[in-house]
């Protein structure tokens, strides 16, 4: 059993409840911690459990304490917070990025960070949202298709550059004012393409989901680069040595599969999804259904 040492219990945001238990200086577990802001309790009722970082309620509870906060002027802001977690993680990456470091960073301890960053999933939500701020939402006056297609490359060229891995930006939900930008971008370009609002609902999300997919393959070390599949090297090799009863379609087209560089494998699946879009778009579904209930 792990001996716990030098244990005390911290009180402070008082007005907003905030307890943190420490264990050798560092925090190790809180209760009705929200970045300084908690559901509060009706009567004879337990305290709300915190909102996970990233979530809706966890984004309203941040609006609703940075509205109630009053900056010092010089002190610590989640901006200067964010730029300092970004620092930490571009000189010794991801795993480096605690709020301790954040704060040694600022010059500070990590208890004036917790009146911004209660956890280091926060600072990990945060910064998720930070980088989706860098998609430049440009309308091309050449219609809703070539608007889609904007956003969808300058979406997959963000992400593709963004510092978290992308397994750490799958686990956090998309609620955050950049993320909220982009899914009223999504939304806005087909709805003024004539989509019913259901209709506009599934494009934009398959548009979101199809971006992030593909870039998670394309940063993977299994993915597929400039110069076609990663690890295609033998390839001939491979299917040569198959039976010669099997895999036909693999010795038809096998080599195309793995030479196809990343870029035009995505402008290929993108183009055909706008295909359909604008099949869906001609043939008038006022219902808004998906193609899977009707």
């Amino acid at each position: 059993m792990q001996t716990l040492l030098a244990f005390r219990v911290e009180v402070c945001e008082h007005r907003s409840h905030t307890v943190k238990v420490v264990f050798d200086g560092e925090v190790q577990q809180r209760s009705l911690v929200v970045s300084g802001a908690t559901r509060p309790a009706g009567p004879g009722q337990d305290a709300a459990e915190p909102a996970a970082p990233g979530s809706a309620r966890w984004w309203a509870e941040r609006v609703a304490a940075a509205r109630r906060r009053r900056p010092r002027v010089g002190g610590l802001s989640t901006e200067r917070v964010v730029a300092a977690a970004l620092e930490v993680m571009r000189s010794g990456g991801v795993d480096t990025l605690t709020v301790r470091a954040v704060a040694d960073h600022l010059g500070t301890s990590s208890g004036s960070l917790y009146r911004h960053i209660a956890s280091r999933d926060e600072l990990i939500a945060l910064i998720a949202d930070h980088v989706l701020g860098d998609i430049r939402l440009v309308r091309t006056g050449r219609g809703w298709r070539h608007d889609v297609e904007g956003l969808m490359r300058e979406l997959r060229r963000v992400l593709l550059t963004q510092p978290l891995p992308a397994s750490t930006g799958r686990n956090q939900s998309g609620y955050g004012p950049n993320a909220l930008r982009l899914v009223d971008a999504a939304l806005g370009r087909f709805l003024d393409a004539g989509l019913a609002p259901r209709q506009a609902a599934f494009a934009a999300s398959t548009v979101i989901q199809y971006v992030a997919g593909v870039v998670e393959i394309e940063r993977s070390a299994a993915g597929r680069g400039a110069h076609g599949a990663v690890g295609a090297d033998g390839f001939g090799q491979l299917v040569a040595g198959l039976p010669a009863d099997q895999f036909a379609a693999l010795r038809t087209a096998g080599d195309a599969y793995v030479s196809m560089p990343a870029d035009e494998v995505f402008s290929y699946g993108m183009s055909r999804f706008l295909d359909g879009i604008a099949s869906e778009i001609a043939a008038g579904r006022p219902d808004g259904s998906s193609p899977a209930t009707r």
